[in-house]
């Protein structure tokens, strides 16, 4: 089978190496570089800068620890920064590529185009190649959406897409978009020196989590000196030689040195000559597809953040594997994303799986819901990170996790556990009788599930009654 592949982001490189390892005749064509957006100017380079604003943080506390500096505080080299993160992309791309050179993957660089059922034209330095496809798989990301309101040509004005051709400190920062990309450059950009004011559409920063997981990282905002304006729907973004000026639809006037605009994805489906073999769009621009990734083509598939939904590389690295399994023939079971961890590399960090208490209220759902806070956390204690809570979603019946959100210290690494338990289907039994070190952060996520255990039993009529509101020791 000719599996063809357009794109080279993770759902395209995951696809890739699955489909070869079960014989296919893979090629995957891509016309910026392996690892898509998210290894070359998103998801890799931001982290990278963000632990340059760990790294601050660390120092901000290490007077805790009995460090002391005798030559007064550090600050960031936005040129080495970003040069660093630069190194960074180019590394982790490169080691995209070793590891398809391994396979029978063949790569092709340049940009493809359907040029009609079966055929793909690709063109590179002038030149164009034709690859013939038995299936094709479409995974060419999304890129940041580019307002029409907004002056998007002024080297003032930028999206994260070019957040590493900046060469300075911005001295006042107007982030435009308070969801998990937005939060996040207000974060990096306030640990380098900036002033920033942070505009959210909605009523809170992160309107994608519950109100009191984003209350934390908005209290952590504000205690840190970044301004926050509420319900500020953006109509014009206008830049002169020396300010950018903000305009909310309500009359509002925000002015800065710099704005970057933070206001969501749009699917790359442009020029892909889509309309030569019909396939369909939705309302917003991204490509139809089934629970195995079908699009309405036969014989053509799409992954990743062109098909929409969740645009996380771990969603889009298993649409892509399972996209390849199912045109293979191996996997039938459709995919199921409702499990996917997502974290948002704020300070401290915020991670969830699953539902949400607001996704149950929306549904109708009765939920039993328990919190642990982190303050007495030894590990959090020791490092000097001690803002945070653990928040568990239970089914009141069985005692199944659902869901649930960790906001603090490595919450990133901590909701594996979380995630296993939801996507396994264990009760909080399971997860209270799990063994964990001590000290970490992992061993409060098991004093949670002993909080929801202890709930259960209280309920049931037997053993001690935790109030959930009440915060407990590690």
């Amino acid at each position: 089978m000719r599996y063809v592949i357009l794109g080279g982001g993770p759902a395209g490189y995951a696809a890739a190496s699955a489909a070869a390892a079960l014989g296919a005749e893979v090629t995957l064509i891509e016309d910026t570089g392996l690892g898509g957006s998210c290894t070359l100017t998103d998801a890799i380079p931001s982290k990278t800068l963000l632990s340059t604003a760990t790294v601050l943080a660390a120092i901000d506390r290490a007077d805790q620890a009995g460090v002391s500096f005798e030559h007064g505080k550090p600050h960031v080299d936005m040129l080495r920064a970003v040069a660093h993160a630069r190194w960074v992309a180019t590394h982790q791309s490169r080691g995209i590529r070793d590891r398809l050179e391994e396979t029978t993957v063949k790569i092709i660089h340049g940009r493809g185009r359907i040029a009609s059922p079966g055929l793909i034209h690709v063109e590179c330095d002038g030149y164009t190649t034709e690859v013939e496809y038995d299936n094709l798989l479409l995974s060419t990301g999304a890129s940041p959406w580019l307002p029409p309101f907004a002056d998007m040509d002024h080297h003032r004005v930028f999206t994260t897409r070019d957040v590493l051709d900046q060469r300075e400190t911005p001295e006042h920062l107007i982030v435009v978009g308070a969801g998990a990309t937005g939060c996040e450059y207000a974060e990096f950009y306030a640990s380098s020196g900036s002033r920033i004011t942070l505009l959210s559409a909605r009523s809170q920063v992160l309107p994608n989590e519950d109100e009191d997981v984003a209350e934390i990282i908005q209290e952590g905002f504000l205690s840190r000196g970044i301004e926050i304006q509420m319900n500020a729907r953006i109509s014009e973004v206008d830049a002169s030689e020396d300010h950018v000026t903000v305009t909310s639809e309500d009359g509002r006037v925000f002015r800065g040195s710099h704005a970057i605009i933070c206001m969501g994805q749009r699917a790359n489906t442009a020029d892909l000559g889509l309309e030569n073999v019909g396939v369909e769009l939705d309302a917003r621009g991204a490509i139809l597809v089934d629970e195995h990734m079908r699009t309405s083509t036969v014989g053509i598939a799409a992954a990743g953040d062109v098909a929409g939904g969740m645009m996380l590389a771990s969603t889009g690295a298993m649409q892509g594997r399972h996209a390849a399994l199912f045109a293979c023939g191996v996997d039938e079971d459709a995919l199921n994303l409702k499990n996917v961890a997502w974290t948002i590399f704020t300070r401290p960090e915020v991670a969830t799986v699953g539902m949400t208490e607001s996704m149950a209220a929306r549904e109708g759902r009765e939920v039993d819901i328990t919190k642990h806070y982190l303050g007495s956390n030894p590990r959090g204690v020791i490092s000097g990170w001690r803002e945070g809570l653990i928040k568990l979603i239970t089914d009141p019946a069985s005692g199944v996790l659902l869901g649930g959100s960790i906001v603090g210290y490595r919450a990133s690494e901590n909701i594996a556990t979380l995630a296993l338990a939801v996507n396994e289907g264990l009760n909080v039994e399971s997860l209270a009788n799990t063994g964990v070190v001590t000290p970490s952060m992992s061993e409060s996520l098991q004093r949670a599930a002993e909080r929801a255990m202890n709930r259960r039993m209280a309920v049931n009529g037997t053993g001690i009654s935790v109030p959930h509101t009440q915060p407990l020791g590690a």
